[in-house]
């Protein structure tokens, strides 16, 4: 299709679709800046040097996983991690053996939380002692193999074990990110390859889903269900036009998604597997479609047209919680802003509601999964920034400050923490936040376009 639209649509591919050569290294991250509602005091928490026994780890392996244990708590938007030293390895050590004097002493250093690690015959044990309530919780025989990549996700794992022992919430150390990585270009610009790939949410592990040769990107994993294999939706080009495929992780199952013409763009899922939402060219614009799907039985449903508005495009949708509406982009009014509609079309078209007011170039909004907040990006004073609206407020601010266009936000479970890509004209990256720390930690590197990132559990 030769439209204004489809121009239109392609350029605003969730936010900012310019397809350029390779980021060169950069050598160290952008300053992003991180603007808190309120201040928010994380909680001390104080891990063990890890001791082991018949074993032979060698020290730097141990440092190694004690620096993951330190990524674990450090920013997972409860606790922070305090100093080391032998004197509290020795009175913590006693006070989970419940050493009177010890415990007593221990209760007297106001550190609420309190893990130790040992290691016996390559089995990693973990005790807990909650200081406000006294009460100590074992996680005990974790195997461990000396491999790094394998044992990190071990360590993992414990770390979400350790925060719903201790705030009776699940933790987000054990999830994964996919992202879309475009790391070839043929020098004369005419074709560039970008697949599916994924890490875990340090960054860490990462490695390559799709093997298509072609141009793949905005990957959306599939809310867990009853079938045991991991699948996601994406967009693939392989066939010239951008159409929507569903994928297991293992690459052993790859069909479309979607049955009709035209180009098919930014698929989004209900978090009841229910609904696949995606903008497609099939009546001429760029227009917001939905369909019924059945991925456990092998089936989709019939595409219906949910908006369209003349001389207009519509972009990057995302769901509520509970699937009942849709907020995603448009510039139906002249700039691009988000608007809200519901999910099920009846008998008379429903009409968008407008949720952004406050700036004119706003796009790829994310639903936080608790349905509290919406996080997006808008272009302030020059540059792409991450902002939230709050739906019980009506409010909307400003979370990221500092360089570098920050675009394509996608929400963890737990709805406090965000991912997102920025890009300038050196690198572009990945970047972990949360809501109630002002640090955004970068977790990839290298060259290469890192982006539309997509979170999910594992």
């Amino acid at each position: 299709m030769k439209s204004k639209n489809l121009t239109l649509l392609v350029a605003m591919l969730t936010c900012c679709f310019t397809l350029k050569a390779d980021c060169k290294e950069m050598n160290s991250p952008q300053e992003i800046r991180i603007q808190l509602s309120s201040e928010s005091s994380l909680q001390p928490i104080y891990c063990s040097s890890i001791s082991q026994t018949d074993t032979s780890f060698s020290v730097n392996y141990l440092k190694d996983l004690e620096k993951v244990i330190s990524h674990d708590f450090n920013n997972n938007g409860k606790t922070k991690v305090i100093n080391k030293s032998a004197e509290k390895d020795k009175v913590l050590s006693n006070a989970i053996s419940k050493n009177a004097t010890d415990l007593k002493l221990w209760r007297t250093t106001n550190i609420p939380y309190g893990v130790k690690f040992t290691i016996i015959s390559k089995k990693l044990s973990v005790t807990v002692l909650d200081n406000n309530t006294n009460h100590i919780k074992t996680i005990s025989d974790v195997m461990l193999t000396g491999n790094l990549s394998e044992d990190r996700r071990s360590v993992h794992k414990i770390a979400d074990m350790i925060h719903y022992v201790l705030f009776n919430e699940i933790g987000i150390a054990n999830s994964r990110i996919l992202y879309s990585f475009q790391n070839k270009a043929f020098e004369d610009g005419s074709k560039s390859i970008s697949e599916i790939w994924e890490c875990d949410w340090d960054g860490y592990n990462a490695k390559q889903v799709t093997k298509e040769n072609t141009f793949c990107v905005t990957p959306v994993l599939l809310p867990k269900g009853n079938s045991s294999k991991d699948m996601f939706f994406y967009v693939n080009y392989k066939t010239g036009q951008p159409k929507i495929y569903i994928s297991s992780m293992d690459g052993n199952q790859n069909t479309k998604a979607v049955d009709i013409r035209g180009n098919q763009l930014l698929p989004a899922i209900s978090k009841n597997r229910d609904l696949l939402a995606f903008i497609c060219d099939a009546s001429g614009r760029a227009d917001l479609f939905v369909q019924s799907i059945e991925p456990s039985k092998g089936k989709m449903g019939t595409p219906i047209q949910l908006f369209s508005y003349p001389r207009s495009t519509q972009a990057s949708p995302t769901f509520s919680p509970d699937g009942t509406k849709i907020a995603f982009a448009s510039d139906k009014d002249g700039s691009t802003r988000i608007y809200t509609i519901p999910s099920i079309r009846g008998e008379k078209r429903a009409q968008p509601v407008l949720i952004t007011k406050q700036n004119r170039e706003n796009s790829c909004p994310s639903w936080s999964p608790d349905g509290t907040k919406l996080a997006y990006s808008a272009k302030t004073e020059g540059i792409r920034q991450i902002w939230i609206y709050d739906f019980t407020t009506g409010e909307e601010s400003q979370l990221t400050f500092g360089g570098g266009n920050k675009e394509n936000p996608c929400w963890a479970e737990n709805s406090l923490h965000l991912i997102f890509n920025s890009t300038d004209s050196n690198s572009s990256d990945l970047y972990v936040v949360n809501l109630k720390q002002p640090e955004a930690i970068r977790i990839t590197n290298g060259p290469g376009k890192k982006h539309y990132p997509t979170w999910g559990p594992r």
